[in-house]
């Protein structure tokens, strides 16, 4: 050991000399063999390097104070201060195993990369590693991992509603922002992605307005897939399973110039059968020819693309393309059962007239750019988003389907979101300020599915459609600014506020306006336009302790909004064609550390919500569904998550989250559809739809190591709690519990996992109506499931 060092040493004493212009070093692991190929990032910048096969790496010189991140699989991750003008002998680094110890977690949470301990606010943090070992394939993986975090599927996995301390949705626009590589998902129909090749995934809980704008009050899901470096490597992978299912991914990442142009790309295609039968007996035309049909069989195909370009150390650009196609049988209009006793008892069926066709069609595009200046760096992000969207033979009280103006069933006009992000960010120099300020503009054309389609009249209109048509146009402008503050060497003050400005404008009819008779449009009446306008201030203020780097307690104050907007229909009364913002005040206390020499972190906090102005689809007026301001709610609990390593190999996960809920102020005023009178109902003191009271989840995992290959044995206990999925409370699902397994082996070359999720099979709810005033309906979870993993690595 001590001659390896010395070694090691007169090593850097040699070719110290021949890099004056730069700063060069040696990772090894504890008993100080060299580790190749390990990459060496300078935090906050595009900036980097891999050791070659000595260990050894070297990064250009700076002035000033940086920080850089050192990571290689099967090592723990740490990051490291440098001071040029401290650093004689070269830097030595090293790493321990991560069955030894934790890494070191950094996150963009605050759209600037830093470690997740010195970050003043509740964040979870999943590295592609535990993604794999988790075998997350999209995000109700994410359930209970993330302390009061629910994610429910419509049916299909691009129609869903997240929910993070109770704060949820009840139309498009989303509560919890989900941002894919920086780009924001600005409408629930652009979630549901699939996750492949994932960097990292984020989950930011409590208001996020400050930073993330519009529809990040409730949260933030922010994923990042892998990029391209200076090393070539790939893969191909195989996932079969139960219920055919059929999983394949290859990619590839290599350096095109080496240092300045960099090719990443990856697809995939994933399919499965549904779990659903048909049973026609109960239906109304009794349909035989469908009786006993399969039903939610779902196929997806993505592909993912990365051109980076670092002409030098002063700017860089990415570009990125994602595109993902779904198509599925499945679709949360038709695959629910009216009564959940009858959906429990026989979860296996389903009872439809027709069997539809649902698809959606995704495309992100992106193009950052980045100016690296002395003392500051200007971000650049450029966004577009398109949204294609059919449907047909879609059931629900009725037969529906999409309408472009020509075809019944052809595709919705799409919608499109023009994006542009500028920020400036300081560099980490060793001033006590630090700050990050900018502008945020998007565009939108978008519609309403729920007021944009297609549907038969057989007994008023044979033959033809009445055609029920919703378009947007949406603007928005915003100003933002965040800056902390070292008072102290322990004490920090974080500030910021931030600005937003909304146009709306929407054109609509009602019921009858337009029709569709064999292959002629009838207009009765023209689209009724109108537009609003809306503003909201979203301040924050932070106050953190650090005691020392692996410890921080912080208490803070965000406020959050969701944009309000304008219905899509006709109303009644001329107050009710807009709907205002929805605004929250989020109080949190929280506590993180890395004790016991790296082999147990802990975070912990409380935290209180008080919602005003909730959005709510109600029933304005005979056949009228209209979103109002309803009422307050508050939300109040707390978080726990802790990671240890008892033992060499041994780690053990625990996250917990306990979640006090209930509506405030809530008299819900709405039309009787039988009689037509308005009646109330009081929903105060009600719990909060879709908020269990608690969320659990265990995670054992034991890696032994084998001639250099580790086998790893991994089981996961999560436990749901009792939630009501609809505001009146009367829709309970029960307390639930869910159990994972998986066996891996792993190599440099070929990695092996058979796996099961929900191994005995717990049937549930995993969504269900949100207002049982007028009819409850409910879709079931999926069984369980077992399969293989194969990838070939290169």
């Amino acid at each position: 050991m001590k001659l390896k060092k010395a070694v090691i040493g007169i090593f850097l004493l040699v070719t110290i000399p021949m890099f004056s212009q730069s700063i060069n070093g040696v990772v090894t692991a504890t008993d100080g063999t060299p580790i190749p190929n390990a990459h060496i990032d300078i935090l906050n910048s595009d900036q980097g390097t891999i050791t070659n096969t000595k260990g050894v790496f070297v990064l250009p010189l700076r002035e000033k104070l940086f920080r850089i991140v050192i990571s290689k699989l099967g090592y723990t991750t740490r990051t490291m201060t440098i001071i040029p003008d401290q650093i004689s002998q070269g830097v030595e680094v090293v790493l321990e195993k991560t069955t030894t110890s934790l890494e070191e977690i950094v996150i963009t949470a605050q759209k600037r990369e830093q470690t997740i301990i010195e970050t003043p606010l509740a964040v979870s943090s999943l590295s592609g590693k535990k993604v794999n070992e988790m075998r997350a394939w999209d995000f109700t993986t994410l359930n209970g991992v993330v302390p009061n975090y629910t994610y429910h599927e419509l049916g299909v996995g691009f129609q869903q509603v997240q929910v993070i301390r109770g704060v949820q949705v009840f139309s498009e626009n989303p509560a919890v922002a989900t941002y894919i590589d920086g780009v924001n998902s600005i409408d629930i129909l652009a979630n549901g992605v699939q996750l492949s090749e994932i960097e990292r995934i984020e989950v930011l809980r409590g208001p996020q307005g400050t930073l993330f704008g519009r529809n990040a009050m409730g949260g933030v899901v922010n994923v990042l897939t892998k990029k391209p470096t200076n090393k070539t490597s790939g893969f191909a992978e195989v996932n079969l399973g139960n219920r055919n299912t059929q999983r394949y991914v290859v990619g590839i990442k290599t350096p095109i110039i080496k240092n300045t142009l960099f090719l990443g790309v990856d697809g995939m295609y994933t399919s499965k059968h549904g779990f659903l039968r048909n049973d026609t007996s109960q239906t109304l035309l009794q349909n035989t020819a469908i009786d006993g049909h399969r039903v939610g069989d779902e196929e997806s195909f993505y592909t993912n693309l990365f051109l980076k370009w670092l002409p030098g150390t002063k700017f860089s650009a990415t570009f990125n393309i994602k595109q993902q196609m779904d198509i599925s049988d499945a679709s949360a209009f038709f695959t629910t059962v009216s009564d959940e006793k009858i959906a429990l008892a026989n979860p296996d069926k389903i009872y439809l007239n027709r069997i539809g066709e649902h698809k959606r069609n995704l495309v992100n595009t992106s193009l950052a750019l980045k100016f690296y200046g002395s003392d500051f760096t200007v971000s650049s992000i450029s966004a577009y988003q398109r949204v294609g969207l059919e449907f047909k033979d879609i059931e629900s009280g009725g037969f529906y389907a999409s309408f472009d103006g020509k075809k019944i069933g052809a595709p919705l006009d799409p919608q499109q979101v023009f994006s542009q992000e500028i920020r400036i960010d300081s560099k980490e120099n060793g001033s006590p300020i630090q700050y990050t300020m900018g502008v945020y503009g998007f565009t939108q054309q978008a519609f309403s599915p729920a007021s944009n389609f297609a549907t038969e009249d057989p007994v008023n209109l044979p033959g033809g459609y009445i055609i029920m048509k919703n378009e947007q146009d949406n603007f928005g402008i915003a100003a933002f600014g965040q800056a902390s503050y070292s008072m102290t060497e322990k004490i920090k003050m974080t500030g910021g506020i931030r600005y937003d400005f909304e146009k709306r404008k929407s054109a609509y009819n009602t019921l009858g306006d337009l029709l569709f008779v064999g292959e002629t449009i009838i207009e009765n009446n023209p689209l009724v336009k109108k537009e609003g306008e809306f503003s909201a201030i979203s301040p924050k203020v932070a106050l953190s302790y650090i005691p020392g780097k692996e410890m921080t307690l912080y208490a803070s104050y965000t406020k959050g909004f969701r944009a309000g907007g304008i219905n899509g229909l006709n109303v009644p009364e001329i107050d009710k064609e807009t709907y205002d913002p929805e605004y929250s005040d989020n109080y949190e206390v929280g506590y993180k550390a890395r004790l016991v020499n790296k082999k147990i972190y802990v975070s912990a906090t409380s935290f209180l919500i008080n919602w005003k102005d909730l959005q709510f689809s109600n029933l304005v007026a005979p056949l009228t569904f209209a979103i109002e301001n309803v009422g307050d709610a508050r939300s109040m609990g707390i978080e726990l998550e802790a990671s240890a390593i008892p033992v060499k190999g041994w780690q053990l996960d625990v996250s917990l989250g306990y979640n006090d809920t209930e509506y405030q102020d809530f008299l819900l005023r709405r039309i009787d559809p039988v009689t037509f009178v308005e009646i109330e109902e009081q929903l105060e003191g009600n719990r909060l739809s879709n908020a269990p009271k608690t969320t659990l989840f265990i995670a054992s995992q034991y890696t032994f190591p084998i001639n250099r290959k580790n086998l790893t044995l991994r089981g996961e206990f999560r436990n749901i709690g009792t939630y009501y999925t609809d505001i009146q409370n009367t829709l309970e699902q029960e307390n639930y519990s869910l159990f994972n397994a998986r066996l891996s082996y792993e190599s440099n070359e070929l990695d092996i996992a058979v796996w099961g999720q929900n191994l005995f099979d717990k049937r549930y709810i995993a969504y269900g109506t949100p207002d049982t005033s007028f009819g409850r309906s409910t879709n079931m979870a999926a069984p369980g499931s077992i399969g293989i993993t194969c990838r070939y690595k290169f």
